[in-house]
């Protein structure tokens, strides 16, 4: 066998592992989520998620602001690559041998396709959180998620073949799972002069960014806490799509949940950290969720 056959063979496998360490951690909820995929949505899904974490990581790791824009542009010019049928990353490789074997290449290299609008939508989100100025209202809060996590559960609908009530559906719960996940780490962010709460909720409560981290509870802080709480339960029974949501997202929303009712019976935790449950937890609950 010559060695380019043989690069040829390992490069998918390669691509595929670099995805798998970056998105599906042993225990993980995303891992747990999409167990009983089959191997081709799996692949493809996990290959999203893998580009979001590397995203992420460039406003959460990267200090240099014109570093971090650098990256963010690369990212985006690999994205465009991609519309090329061009893959240099094995994230975009895994990702563009996914949609080609789901029968989406030709979604994948239309710029003006639903699919790339989605993924632009993620470098949106991304920079957002570089050029973070705080959120005024609660519109634009929603855009930010939208962008940050909306268009990344839509993703995952397409690739499981759902139709555009399912994938609207799916990102109006990706919507609320980001909300979740932002109060969660409320109080870090807040220290790190990142408040992800409308100001006009703030000033409606007489309250300050410190306000959201201080040991002293205030009234108007653990009234705030409760509105969010409440807020985010009902967006995350809100699936206004025909049947059950697919078994992927049955699983994330079951272990939001319960990340929610834990911070509903201990909203002072929000300031101190990040509410977490035990991988056997996590195992209980998507098996659960999975029936």
């Amino acid at each position: 066998m010559s060695s380019e056959t043989s690069r040829a063979r390992e490069e998918p496998s390669l691509a595929r592992a670099e995805c798998e360490r970056l998105a599906r951690p042993v225990g993980s909820p995303f891992r747990l989520a999409t167990l009983k995929l089959s191997p081709e949505r799996q692949h493809g899904i996990t290959a999203l998620r893998a580009l979001d974490v590397s995203l992420a990581e460039i406003p959460e790791g990267v200090s240099e602001p014109q570093v971090a824009m650098a990256k963010l542009d690369w990212w985006r010019e690999a994205l465009l690559g991609m519309t090329r049928g061009e893959a240099e990353h094995p994230v975009i490789r895994s990702l563009l041998a996914s949609l080609e074997t789901l029968g989406l290449g030709g979604e994948a290299r239309d710029p003006d396709s639903p699919l790339i609008a989605r993924l632009e939508e993620r470098l949106g989100g991304a920079r957002i959180e570089l050029e973070y100025e705080g959120f005024a209202a609660q519109a634009d809060l929603e855009a930010y998620l939208d962008a940050r996590y909306a268009s990344l559960f839509a993703l995952y609908a397409r690739l499981l073949g759902g139709g555009d009530f399912q994938i609207e559906a799916a990102a109006r719960l990706g919507r609320w799972h980001g909300r979740l996940d932002r109060a969660r780490l409320l109080g870090r962010h807040a220290r790190n002069g990142r408040v992800y709460l409308p100001q006009e909720t703030l000033d409606r409560h007489g309250l300050d960014e410190a306000d959201l981290y201080r040991t002293q509870a205030s009234d108007g802080r653990e009234a705030l806490f409760r509105e969010e709480l409440e807020l985010i339960a009902a967006g995350l029974n809100d699936w206004q799509a025909e049947g059950r949501p697919p078994r992927l997202f049955r699983i994330l929303r079951a272990i939001d949940r319960e990340h929610l009712r834990l911070m509903r019976d201990a909203p002072a935790e929000l300031t101190s950290g990040r509410v977490e449950l035990s991988p056997l937890r996590y195992w209980w609950l998507a098996w659960r969720a999975s029936w």
